[in-house]
């Protein structure tokens, strides 16, 4: 089952082919069997799981379906709030925090029938781009990316079907693209954070982790609801709860590859994408032809450039607030590790003009990206710059085709432009390197079109097998 899709599982569990007891304990198993080495999970909620598989079992056998995630083992990003469950964030700050109420996603989840699994680990509240202790499927001397990179090695190692993470600078897409599975960063407001340990409250974003584009679609549909609690949420435009899995399987029944046939999309210029691996080039061309062969219209683009220092003039200083809100920092400064702490002070001290400047220019960059979405639906980049690389070669300098650049930056660099604006994208494999490591094409679309971008995904995951290599066949 390890290495199957959503839709195919859920097909077989509502035939009664395999019950949800038997899919969990199985799961149960390959976690045992593969997480000492890849160390994604902090926690596994073993008997709970066991708990909501017989219920799921007593609902099916009634004939009560609630959805395709109707017994479906998902896991967890560490951030997000299980009543009765620890929910640490890895760190010391919270070890032993145990949630007194379920994150809005997670009452969600309930809702749509899934079973959750356990909690995966991810980087200090979520402030750094990888997830120690965390290692790659597909090479364990690698960094899976992060700050979900619990919830990417997970799926990629076959150990669950689809996972939770948060993105605030790439974190879902980052160890998405590295680990070779899909993620998807909805629209800004359209899952709510109401119940999640916060990062950056104006880029902070919840989504899924699948090993496909329809198995997103799925998870998505499932936890994209309104939610007055969050004081960010949005409903988005009037439709149908399944819009997204409608528009994905669409032509897709016996009827051919679904055609991207009237889809203009925009190509950035080389020097938004630049340094860029040659492997990581060729493949992300390589994937242009193929969704032109498919139909689409490519359509060269100048997309501006946001620095850097615009995206931590915004982050930093709003982190530092939500812990001083929270009450963690600096009363409790001495449990933070180092670099997270020294984060937060550098936060503390960014005058706020500066954060006024910094919004500023986001919302021109803004603006200036809505423009040019006027005349594409949507951009094509690749995810990273790079492949992944050795977990210790983390915060220092890298050199990607011929250029030196820190590691961290060279990581955020194509991702976070989205969280600046909050447009939806998603990340999916389109290749491999030589060194048989993922790499990973971003799709950006517009405001409240998931269902673009991931029928974008879709259309080539019809065409190509990326996605359904299994990364721990190679171990």
């Amino acid at each position: 089952m390890s290495y199957l899709s959503i839709r195919e599982v859920a097909e077989e569990l509502q035939a009664g082919i395999i019950m949800p007891t038997e899919l969990v304990e199985e799961t149960l198993n390959l976690i045992e069997e593969r997480d000492t080495e890849v160390k994604a999970f902090v926690t596994v909620m073993r008997e709970e799981a066991m708990a909501q598989a017989e219920q799921a079992e007593r609902e099916l056998r009634t004939g009560l379906k609630r959805g395709p995630l109707h017994g479906i083992p998902i896991a967890i990003k560490d951030l997000i709030a299980v009543k009765g469950v620890r929910t640490t964030g890895s760190s010391q700050v919270l070890a032993e925090h145990v949630s007194e109420e379920d994150a809005t996603v997670i009452e969600l989840l309930r809702k749509s029938g899934a079973i959750l699994i356990g909690k995966t680990n991810t980087y200090e509240f979520a402030y750094g781009p990888y997830s120690p202790p965390t290692r790659n499927p597909w090479d364990l001397t690698r960094t899976t990316g992060g700050s979900s990179g619990g919830s990417a090695a997970a799926v990629a190692a076959g150990m669950v079907l689809g996972a939770i993470g948060t993105d605030t600078g790439g974190s879902i897409r980052i160890p998405s693209a590295l680990c070779g599975v899909t993620g998807l960063k909805p629209t800004y407001g359209r899952v709510s954070c109401h119940g999640v340990l916060p990062l950056s409250w104006s880029l902070d974003h919840v989504g899924p982790i699948a090993r496909s584009a329809e198995d997103c679609a799925f998870i998505f549909d499932a936890i994209a609801k309104y939610d007055p609690r969050d004081p960010n949420s949005v409903s988005g435009p009037p439709s149908s709860p399944s819009r997204s899995t409608a528009t994905l399987i669409e032509g897709a029944e016996g009827r051919g590859p679904l055609s991207l046939q009237g889809l203009r999309l925009g190509v950035p210029q080389e020097d938004f994408v630049a340094p860029l691996d040659p492997e990581i080039h060729m493949a992300w061309r390589g994937a242009l032809h193929v969704l032109e062969e498919n139909g689409a219209e490519l359509v060269n683009v100048e997309l501006p450039r946001p620095t850097m220092t615009t995206y931590r003039m915004v982050q930093k200083p709003e982190a530092s607030l939500a812990h001083m809100q929270q009450g963690w920092f600096p009363h409790r400064g001495d449990l933070y590790t180092e670099l997270v702490r020294t984060r937060l002070r550098e936060g503390q001290e960014i005058p706020a003009v500066e954060y006024l400047k910094a919004q500023q220019e986001r919302r021109a960059f803004t603006s200036q990206l809505r423009s040019i979405l006027r005349t594409v639906d949507a951009f094509v980049l690749p995810t990273q710059a790079m492949g992944a690389i050795p977990a210790e070669q983390m915060g220092q300098e890298v050199t990607i085709n011929g250029v030196q650049e820190n590691a961290t930056d060279a990581m955020l660099r194509m991702t976070m432009p989205f969280n600046l604006v909050g447009f939806p994208a998603v990340s999916f494999p389109c290749g491999f390197t030589s060194e048989h490591l993922p790499i990973g094409l971003q799709i950006a679309g517009k405001p409240f079109e998931e269902a673009t971008v991931l029928r974008i995904a879709h259309a080539y995951q019809q065409l190509t097998d990326w996605h359904r290599r299994e990364a721990w066949e190679r171990q």
